[in-house]
């Protein structure tokens, strides 16, 4: 039988706690007290689940009300034996949520900190409010959605590192900050909202969309994938026109994104795209596309 682990927070901690122990995986087929035991650090301290958290278990069968709980729509098969997480309160101050996920189901009812999806290779992260820095840094797989609006690089590579995300899907309902998927080596990012500089730095392969309006410097350095943007934007010079014509895969984007709760207007999908080549400087093999939908 299939559960459902609440985590609801009794207090907002004083000094970041990191909390990457807190996955699907980890509690599935856990009692409460070995829940409330499962380690977390907070500063130099080693701390418990149940010093921050009441926990609570219940079946997925049915709600207290009767009705049945949705099924998760997902192809891992790893996943039907998990317990679905989901934890309630302002965890803006509890790092590494959902870091490292391979599989499952996890649902944050409220804002999450630093590095949340980050490593991810598989499952689906729902965050109902806002997501702090570096968002699915060097994700794998699986599928993070963001109702609200996300700090500065998600989906990209940490100090040092030259590869960023490698695959999985990760959509913002809000806005994104700087460096959104830089270095990115294949994936979908997308963003309802307005989006930082340097959108698409580095890239390597991939998809970005902005439904809003980027900062400057869109696509700088990248060397291949494609950045498609839907508020007309002056690019880098290094960036030149090819052509003007309609997308043969945009069909399938469009329903993709549509099915998995992204908000597109009906009038985008019989739209056509003006294409850039670019960066130049990097061997002009990435692609920068503007929907003339305006």
């Amino acid at each position: 039988m299939k559960t459902q682990v609440t985590l609801v927070l009794k207090e907002i901690p004083s000094v970041p706690v990191e909390a990457e122990s807190i996955n699907p995986e980890n509690v599935t087929e856990k009692g409460i007290q070995e829940i409330e035991s499962i380690l977390l650090w907070c500063g130099n301290r080693q701390e418990r689940v149940g010093d921050y958290f009441d926990v609570e278990i219940t079946s997925l069968e049915e709600t207290k009300s009767g009705v049945a709980y949705p099924v998760l729509n997902s192809s891992d098969k790893g996943q039907k034996n998990l317990a679905k997480l989901v934890l309630h309160g302002d965890l803006s101050k509890f790092k590494r949520l959902g870091q490292g996920m391979a599989a499952g189901e996890m649902v944050i009812q409220g804002s999450v900190g630093l590095h949340a999806g980050a490593l991810m290779r598989g499952g689906t992260l729902l965050i109902q409010e806002n997501a702090a820095d570096w968002l699915g840094a060097h994700m794998e797989g699986g599928h993070i959605q963001v109702k609200g609006s996300v700090g500065h690089f998600v989906g990209s590579a940490y100090r040092g590192k030259t590869k960023g995300m490698t695959g999985g899907t990760i959509l913002i309902g809000g806005n994104a900050g700087q460096m959104l998927g830089a270095h990115m080596g294949r994936g979908l990012i997308a963003v309802e909202g307005d989006c930082g500089d340097v959108p698409g730095y580095g890239m390597m392969a991939g998809t970005i969309l902005i439904q809003g309006t980027p900062g400057i410097r869109v696509g700088a350095r990248m060397q291949r994938g494609t950045v498609i943007l839907f508020q007309p934007k002056g690019l880098l010079p290094t960036f030149y026109y090819n052509c003007t014509y309609k997308l043969p895969f945009w069909s399938l984007l469009y329903n993709q994104l549509i099915r998995e709760g992204f908000s597109l207007p009906a009038s985008y999908q019989d739209v056509s795209f003006r294409r850039y080549s670019g960066d130049a400087n990097e061997g002009g093999k990435g692609e920068i596309l503007i929907c003339l939908c305006h």
